[in-house]
């Protein structure tokens, strides 16, 4: 029986009296025992790291010569684009550095943990079959949506208390560290109101999530190229609901009436989503399929088949690179003249190799690649569970063949973003430099660290082969973290030594030797994963 027509004999063997919320609170209470890892680990991380920055900032500028010249640094395009407005008021303030620095960061994390969490209790379980069970009681036609919102708004009340009282215990006052935390999640609220919408729109959870995350991105930009024209927003800027978050001004002149803006927003976001949920069927989109294409070529093989599956997430993260390159890049001369006033840059420049600047900036780069290898490999899971593996694991394909096939294909589209990363680099730093030879270092640069992504993907294969998918995701925190936080906390190389991308710096300067083990301790890694996939059960 198709998921089409039970969910239709269910809503039939309702009571005609019944509610659209039906069942709500048991919905709540099982996204709750389900999640109830996941979501206090977002909370904590985020809360920890806030909690750190009013320290790291200190460290990293502790005189007002520092402070002026990080303000002067950050009034750079590319400073602007990677923080926020400067308003002109209180800007070597310790307070007012937190909330240029940080809140971008922030809104970000937490809008990508609302669009994961609102599509995975939405649209992800109409695609793997889990919402029929769910429609098979008395549940109300709103319930799941509706269930998966509040739940959110748990999460982000829990994180705006925890956010506010982290960052009002290092010192800074109370009122202004909640306005930046709610802030925060009001933004957050919104794209989660956003995912429900995409949930509703394409019938499959990773275009919703593709089309939530892409209206994150676009509304970054906006609000960059806003406050780019004008340091302290501009028109262009009001236009991204990221720019209303910001524009509370938390820790120059405290303003509430943009917050109102961003539960205005909300509502109009969620009424839109039940007005869509109202008017389509259970596992359709309201936005037709692609259907069949009888013209297109056809996909050779299970390679094929990866790439083909990658290739919307591929041409997204390329673009991304290529632009987070070009930032980084054209912020070169600033860097290397902030370096020669503050010795703790300077340190934190030098600890990643002899290139200093060039090796940072690719390594940043190549650390975040590593989350595009996380999330691809660790479909595989998804893939099981919403019934795609199936069907090629009946035929001819092999389990091994099947994992192997996503590797490769993997490590293909890492080598493909390092290329546009290493491009964009290069571009925007010959350009601040006067040098176009930078653009062919940078791009081999970024290449080199292919070794390193061969190390990432063995993990997260690994990680998918024993279902503990935290193993993934924790090994790219650790390597996130400890390019961004490491040489401020005055962390020892040993430990940094062990992240793979750390390993890696300007080509001439890591060893044949180094990258041929990377590459080996990866092809043992996949294959350990492989004889570990073989001998479970599929589910």
């Amino acid at each position: 029986m198709s998921a089409t027509v039970t969910a239709r004999h269910a809503r039939a063997a309702r009571p005609a009296t019944g509610s659209t919320l039906t069942g709500l609170g048991r919905l709540i209470a099982l996204a709750l025992r389900r999640d109830r890892i996941r979501l206090p680990v977002w909370v904590v991380v985020l809360t920890v790291s806030i909690g750190y920055m009013p320290a790291a900032l200190e460290m990293a500028y502790p005189d007002e010569v520092d402070r002026l010249a990080r303000v002067n640094l950050m009034k750079n395009p590319a400073g602007i684009m990677f923080a926020g407005p400067m308003f002109g008021k209180n800007e070597t303030a310790l307070g007012a550095m937190v909330a240029n620095e940080a809140m971008l960061t922030f809104i970000v994390a937490a809008s990508i943990l609302a669009i994961l969490t609102v599509v995975r209790r939405t649209r992800a379980e109409e695609e793997s079959g889990t919402a029929e069970l769910v429609l098979a009681a008395p549940v109300g036609r709103h319930a799941r949506t509706v269930a998966a919102i509040l739940l959110l708004a748990g999460v982000n009340a829990v994180l705006a208390v925890t956010l506010t009282a982290a960052t009002a215990a290092t010192g800074l006052p109370v009122v202004d560290s909640a306005a930046m935390s709610l802030g925060i999640t009001g933004v957050a609220m919104v794209f989660g109101a956003t995912a429900a919408v995409t949930a509703q729109l394409w019938r499959t959870s990773r275009a919703a999530t593709g089309a939530a995350l892409g209206a994150l991105a676009a509304a970054v930009v906006v609000r960059g190229v806003g406050d780019v024209i004008n340091h302290s927003g501009s028109v262009v800027s009001w236009l991204s609901p990221v720019a209303w978050a910001q524009q509370m001004r938390a820790f120059v002149e405290v303003r509430w009436w943009p917050l109102a803006l961003l539960v205005l927003l909300t509502v109009v976001l969620l009424g839109a989503a039940a007005v869509l949920e109202r008017s389509r069927e259970y596992d359709a989109g309201t936005l037709p399929a692609g259907g069949d294409r009888p013209g297109a070529p056809p996909i050779r093989g299970v390679f094929g088949l990866q790439l083909v599956l990658q290739r919307g997430q591929l041409i997204g993260w390329s673009v991304g690179l290529f632009l987070g390159g070009l930032t980084f890049g054209s912020l070169t001369q600033a860097m290397l003249d902030i370096a020669e006033e503050n010795e703790l840059v300077a340190a934190m420049l030098a600890a990643h190799g002899n290139a200093g600047i060039f090796t940072t900036m690719t390594q940043f780069l190549a650390a975040a690649t590593t989350a595009f290898i996380a999330i691809t490999v660790l479909r595989l899971r998804s893939d099981e569970q919403s019934g795609l593996a199936e069907p090629v694991l009946a035929g001819s394909v092999s389990r091994w063949q099947w994992l192997l096939s996503t590797v490769a294909a993997t490590l293909l589209g890492a080598a493909t973003l390092l290329f546009f990363a290493g491009l964009g680099n290069g571009l925007g730093a010959g350009i601040a430099l006067g040098d176009p030879g930078t653009v062919g270092e940078l791009v081999l640069s970024a290449l080199a660290h292919l070794p390193a992504m061969a190390v990432m993907t063995g993990i997260a294969a690994l990680a998918f082969a024993l279902r503990m998918n935290w193993i993934a995701w924790l090994t790219v925190t650790f390597v996130i973290v400890s390019l961004y936080m490491g040489a401020l906390l005055r962390v020892p190389q040993w430990l940094l030594d062990l992240s793979p991308v750390t390993r890696i710096k300007v080509p001439m300067e890591t060893s044949v030797t180094t990258m041929v083990v990377m590459v080996l301790i990866g092809a043992a890694l996949t294959a350990t994963a492989g004889w570990r996939y073989r001998g479970r059960d599929a589910l």
